[in-house]
């Protein structure tokens, strides 16, 4: 059965490795739109705002004891990374071991469509925290429990270890990742997830673990990159497919789904 399982994961590892060298058709739209270029301006400009603000915006809402934040702060947790690829990991060995032999036609195409959509999203949770962890170490921000003795404003590039790797933060790199595969799965979420994910983002202030500045910038990669990887997968007709004027892709359902 390992054996088994072991050989599937390979295969289909390899199947989407070369799915991703495929080339998109000439006249495929830009898996990075002009909009996204817009939002991500505007990101910059908030950090820039916001940076001043930082220690402040800290010291208050850590120290607040309001029932929401109180919520947050037991909920902090549920942004962790290995935690989603674990859950992914787990998936895609049930998918890749589960034997398929007599099986429907329907019943095949969902194992396959579970299958894809777990390779994606842990694609992107994964390439998320990988642009998150090198920026981590390029940075390398003091983290809220040495404000006393650095402050909110210095950078130590290259400085390495835990208490230095403050920008931007891993949990909501995470949280917007899964933003924007909750509103590519299930597309009447949309909204309600965006603002669950937002808050999920923000614990990470209310147990002053970030700053607001690393709150942003890590959702804001973490859903950038899903955005970019969702539509470059598209045009390559990989699990979804764009949708002309559309931002967000659609996800792709063989016939028999």
């Amino acid at each position: 059965m390992f054996d088994t399982v072991k050989a599937n994961l390979r295969l289909a590892f390899r199947a989407l490795a070369a799915g991703l060298r495929l080339q998109a058709p000439a006249d495929a739209p830009s898996p990075w739109t002009r909009s996204m270029t817009v939002g991500a301006v505007v990101v910059m400009l908030v950090l820039w705002f916001l940076h001043p603000y930082d220690g402040i915006i800290l010291r208050a809402v850590s120290a607040s004891d309001m029932p929401g934040l109180s919520l947050l702060r037991q909920l902090t947790d549920l942004g962790r990374t290995l935690l989603y690829l674990a859950i992914l990991f787990c998936v895609l060995i049930w998918t890749t071991g589960r034997n398929r032999q007599g099986l429907e036609a329907r019943q095949h195409a969902r194992i396959h469509t579970l299958e894809s959509q777990a390779a994606f999203a842990f694609a992107a949770i994964g390439l998320s925290g990988l642009i998150v962890e090198i920026l981590k170490v390029l940075v390398g921000r003091p983290r809220p429990a040495l404000i006393d003795a650095l402050g909110p404003d210095i950078i130590q590039p290259f400085h390495g270890g835990y208490f230095h790797a403050s920008f931007p933060s891993g949990h909501s790199a995470t949280v917007g990742a899964i933003a924007v595969i909750l509103a590519l799965w299930f597309p009447c979420w949309r909204l309600g997830g965006l603002i669950a994910a937002l808050a999920l983002a923000f614990s990470r202030v209310a147990v002053a673990a970030h700053y607001p500045t690393d709150v942003v910038a890590g959702f804001t990669i973490g859903f950038l990159a899903t955005l970019f990887l969702a539509r470059f997968l598209a045009n390559r007709k990989l699990g979804f497919m764009i949708v002309p004027g559309r931002l967000l892709p659609e996800r792709r359902r063989p016939a028999l789904e």
